[in-house]
C-alpha cells in the first residue's frame, strides 16, 4: 500500500513538472525571488521507533510562480531508544517545489532528496542482545527522500506561512556487532515516515 502511494505521488509530481505550459517559464516574478524561513517539524519515524519534534531552517529560490528550488534542514535535539540511551537526529533536503500560486495562497508538490543522520549520544549503537551477536543501529547518514504537499499563505507580499505534509522515506541500515567487536551491515530497509511541518518565511 505504501509503495503504491509513493508511486502515485511521484508520478503526479513528474506529470506536474512535464505538463506545465512552457509559457509559464517566461512569467517570472521580477522581485522577491529568494525565501528564508524557520520551521517547526514533527516526524512519526518508523525507522526510529518513536516520533520526534525538531526545528530547522529553509531556503528557497523561485524561478517563477510555478517552480522553485527548495532546501531545508532540521535538527531533532533528543530521542529515547526505550532504554538508557538517547540520541540526536539531523535531516537535510534539497529539491524542487512545483505548483501554482495566487496573490494570497499557493499549492505545490515537493520532491527533495537528502540525508537523515541518526545518532546515539552514548555508545554509538542501539543494541539489543541476541546471544553472541548484537543487532545494532550505528551512527550513520542514511539516504532519504521527502515527497509531499505544500500549502502556502501570503499575509503580505513578503510574508509566508507554510504547511507541509509528506512522506519522509529513509533507506535505513541495520548493523551487527559480534563478540569480537567487529561491525558489519546486516540489512538495508526502506521505511516510510509521515512528517508534518509549519514554517514562517520572508521573501526578498
Amino acid at each position: 500500500m505504501r509503495e503504491r502511494f509513493l508511486f502515485t505521488l511521484v508520478v503526479a509530481l513528474l506529470l506536474l513538472l512535464l505538463l506545465a505550459p512552457a509559457s509559464t517559464q517566461a512569467q517570472q516574478t521580477e522581485e522577491h525571488k529568494f525565501e528564508v524561513g524557520a520551521v517547526f517539524t514533527a516526524i512519526g519515524a518508523e525507522a526510529l521507533d518513536d516520533s520526534s519534534k525538531g526545528v530547522g531552517a529553509r531556503l528557497g529560490y523561485n524561478f517563477n510562480d510555478h517552480f522553485a528550488l527548495d532546501a531545508e534542514t532540521a535538527f531533532f535535539p533528543r530521542r529515547h531508544f526505550g532504554n538508557n540511551q538517547a540520541g540526536q537526529n539531523v535531516q537535510g533536503f534539497v529539491g524542487v517545489k512545483a505548483g501554482g500560486r495566487t496573490k494570497y495562497a499557493g499549492v505545490f508538490g515537493k520532491l527533495r532528496p537528502g540525508v537523515m543522520f541518526i545518532g546515539d549520544s552514548t555508545s554509538g549503537f542501539d543494541c539489543n542482545s541476541g546471544g553472541s551477536f548484537n543487532i545494532c543501529r550505528p551512527n550513520h547518514n542514511h539516504l532519504a527522500l521527502d515527497a509531499g504537499l505544500v500549502t502556502e499563505f501570503y499575509p503580505t507580499s513578503r510574508a509566508i506561512i507554510r504547511l507541509d505534509l509528506g512522506d519522509t522515506i529513509i533507506r535505513f541500515k541495520t548493523a551487527g556487532r559480534n563478540i569480537f567487536g567487529g561491525t558489519e551491515v546486516i540489512s538495508t530497509n526502506i521505511s516510510h515516515n509521515f512528517q508534518a511541518s509549519i514554517g514562517f518565511g520572508y521573501r526578498f
